[in-house]
């Protein structure tokens, strides 16, 4: 019973698959304990912890340990830690201890320091054996709480005691103090080397930048991403301009580590894993991982070229296992999604110009396909892929030559932009390229529902020819009027807006926005008028575009940006936030009170927590600190708060009408019910009291209004017109008196 199949079933989360094979190989005498091993660490990694126990006594009660009796012993743990009430598990476990470790000195009176036997914590005493067992000097651990590194000098299991060096002195401590307090890390852990071989990482990271990655993958728990990796090493040990070199350097290693998996782009991830990693496990365990033929295509690309660069041949085994998953999912959807199944077909077809007589003629499949569809365009619509679909129109140009442009035309409305010069082609080879012209006379009138062939158009098609393209300067104005128009009054959907923007924020900013800017010096000033209005107002496109556009049309005609400044009303001013001196006061007091109690008290739990062990499964120690984050943010906030804030006096609250700091007293015109309203500052407010922040909706609604102005508001959830009857200095009395 190979352990990868074992491995892989586990890995699928099919565990009645795995409990089968088990009892199946059981039955015939050919289980090996030594293949479970890999598959119950994977539980164990994953939190399967009721399966892990489940299985595990299954195996225990069905093979005699003594025919391998490590391996059971590492079995029978994690069962036991899977189900730590469970007696029979637990004596089971002694006696493997006993068997494998029983021997060594000192053996007897570590394991009735745990407490395994007597029934103590199960997880407690199985960290203290394990932490002990084997520990030998110059081992290195690392401490739960402080993250310091030392290392092993002396073990005296016998005496109980055990020599420690500090990267300053040195420590005796028994083997309880030890496993509460530190954990093992391997010697080519990031941390070892950063804090006990300083001048060995120097010089590791010009000799074997692969060992330097590999220690941080270790510090990291086995996974990191680049740019954790470059704070890691930039600028303590890297300089930033040194970075670039090194990492290309280090990259191009890594790529032939067998225990180090790339993944990703931005950023890049890596993966450390103790198994022999091969470009055909990691390019076949990314197939399994997705969904469609698109992406399995983009990851059979990515290995040939891989390959090639590396002057190797294609792996046929793996190309086999490609195809075989591929016609599975071909045969399985060939009816409830055929554009799925012509995908699958496609890049069929791509495997087989590299490995022929892997299956059935992919080639004559897709063909077939398209002969039998009663509409080709709707069977490639659905494909999402750009490359399926290039290699989709050239299956049909061959398998339908009579009606392939037709179709071809049909799929223009459809068609992402890179595509739509192949398919003008298509059409114009059987001279209904008028067909397209339909299509563009559409995308101009409706824009919005034809982001791609907009987009096609102002990039400018390859060949023109038989086409009446919109001139520039048209299409540009098109382009800015529905962006202008969309959320105000036009409204076709969210989904459909996104996709308008985001393809005309990248049309726009085409070849460094050289076609808008030729058409923004074409345009009159009164023109310039109404266009600088649209841009400022613009929304969905981005500051970067807005701005842009902004500056191009200001070199052309800076005259419609000339105008005369006005002094901003206290209220208007986003850069101060207006309060009383009290309120102020209180504001710091909260600030202070926040630093100095409430997240001292939490870093003082964060502490007790840590001291408990075991902080993986600490939930204690979790909710302090997300308890910290909570308070840190809060802290950036008051921070930012206050450092906007200013303090409001009585000489600058207006008399004339409504501001920072007045008493308002208005009458409901309807009723003649009267309500008094204050307008100070965010740390004055208190709604009960009929104190509001000046810079609330409503109270914006107010300000500048005078004496016998009247305002219709909704306030208490019903409109009511107002008239303002008194305007008081609203200040609090010992405000007032400064």
């Amino acid at each position: 019973m190979p352990a990868s199949k074992l491995l892989q079933l586990v890995r699928e989360e099919d565990f009645d698959g795995f409990e089968s094979l088990c009892l199946e190989a059981l039955e015939g005498g050919s289980l090996r304990l030594a293949d479970l091993v890999p598959p119950f660490e994977e539980l164990e990694r994953h939190s399967h912890a009721d399966r892990a126990a489940t299985l595990g006594q299954m195996v225990l009660e069905n093979t005699d340990p003594r025919s391998d009796p490590s391996a059971a012993l590492k079995i029978a743990r994690i069962a036991l830690l899977g189900d730590p009430k469970n007696d029979e598990l637990r004596e089971t476990l002694v006696a493997l201890y006993r068997q494998v470790h029983g021997d060594k000195p000192g053996f007897d009176a570590l394991l009735d320091m745990s407490g395994l036997p007597a029934g103590r914590p199960t997880r407690n005493a199985i960290r203290l054996i394990d932490a002990c067992l084997t520990l030998k000097p110059g081992d290195y651990l690392l401490s739960r709480t402080e993250e310091v590194v030392v290392e092993v000098l002396d073990v005296d299991i016998e005496r109980g005691l055990i020599t420690l060096r500090h990267p300053r002195r040195s420590k005796t401590i028994t083997p309880l103090e030890l496993s509460r307090e530190y954990e093992r890390i391997a010697p080519d852990d990031f941390r070892v080397l950063r804090a006990l071989k300083p001048e060995s990482l120097t010089e590791l990271l010009e000799s074997d930048p692969v060992a330097v990655v590999v220690g941080l993958l270790h510090a990291h728990g086995e996974m990191i991403d680049q740019d954790v990796l470059k704070s890691e090493l930039v600028p303590k040990y890297l300089s930033a301009k040194e970075w670039s070199k090194w990492w290309t350097k280090a990259r191009t290693k890594l790529q032939r580590c067998p225990h180090v998996i790339i993944e990703g782009r931005a950023p890049v991830l890596l993966r450390y894993t103790a198994e022999v990693w091969t470009l055909e496990d990691a390019t076949w365990e990314t197939i399994e991982s997705q969904g469609g033929p698109g992406e399995w295509l983009a990851t059979l690309e990515g290995y040939l070229r891989e390959k090639k660069k590396n002057k190797e041949e294609p792996d046929v085994g793996l190309l086999a296992r490609c195809r075989a998953h591929l016609d599975r999912r071909r045969e399985a959807i060939q009816t409830p999604r055929p554009s799925e199944a012509l995908a699958c077909a496609l890049v069929s077809e791509r495997i087989d110009k590299i490995a022929d007589g892997l299956g059935e003629d992919a080639k004559e499949l897709t063909l077939e396909m398209f002969r039998n569809s009663n509409d080709p365009a709707v069977l490639i619509a659905g494909i999402e892929n750009e490359t399926l679909w290039t290699r989709a129109l050239a299956a049909l140009a061959v398998a339908r030559p009579d009606d392939a442009a037709r179709w071809a035309a049909e799929l223009v409305p459809s068609a992402a932009a890179p595509l739509l010069d192949q398919l003008v082609v298509m059409t114009r080879q059987a001279e209904v390229v008028d067909l397209v012209q339909t299509h563009i006379d559409t995308a101009m009138a409706d824009p919005v529902d034809y982001p791609e062939i907009i987009y096609w158009l102002w990039k400018g098609p390859k060949d023109a020819a038989g086409l009446r393209l919109p001139a520039d300067d048209n299409l540009f104005a098109v382009l800015i009027q529905t962006l202008s128009a969309l959320g105000r009054t036009l409204n076709p959907g969210v989904e459909v807006m996104k996709r308008f923007r985001a393809r005309t924020r990248t049309a726009i900013a085409l070849r460094n926005y050289a076609r808008a800017g030729e058409c923004l010096r074409r345009i009159t000033a009164d023109r310039a008028i109404t266009l600088r209005r649209q841009l400022e107002r613009l929304e969905g496109v981005g500051n970067n575009v807005r701005l842009k556009l902004l500056d191009l049309l200001r070199e052309v005609h800076p005259e419609v940006f000339i105008v005369r400044k006005r002094r901003l009303e206290p209220w208007e001013d986003p850069d101060v936030l207006w309060n009383t001196a009290g309120g102020i006061k209180r504001k710091i007091g909260d600030r202070d009170h926040l630093v100095n109690v409430t997240m001292h008290e939490n870093a003082k739990r964060i502490g007790e927590a840590a001291s408990h062990g075991d902080l993986s499964e600490n939930s204690e120690y979790k909710f302090a600190l997300e308890e910290r984050d909570f308070l840190r943010a809060r802290l950036a906030q008051m921070n930012r708060e206050l450092a906007l804030a200013d303090t409001i006096e009585t000489y600058q609250v207006p008399t004339r009408h409504i501001g920072v700091g007045s008493c308002v007293t208005l009458r409901d015109v309807e009723d003649s019910s009267t309500r008094v309203m204050t307008f100070l500052g965010p740390f004055d407010t208190d709604v009960e009291q009929g104190v509001y922040n000046y810079n609330a909706p409503v109270s914006q609604q107010l300000m500048g209004l005078r004496v016998g102005d009247r305002k219709t508001l909704t306030l208490d959830d019903r409109e009511c017109e107002l008239e303002v009857i008194e305007i008081a200095n609203g200040l609090p009395a010992e405000t007032a008196a400064i």
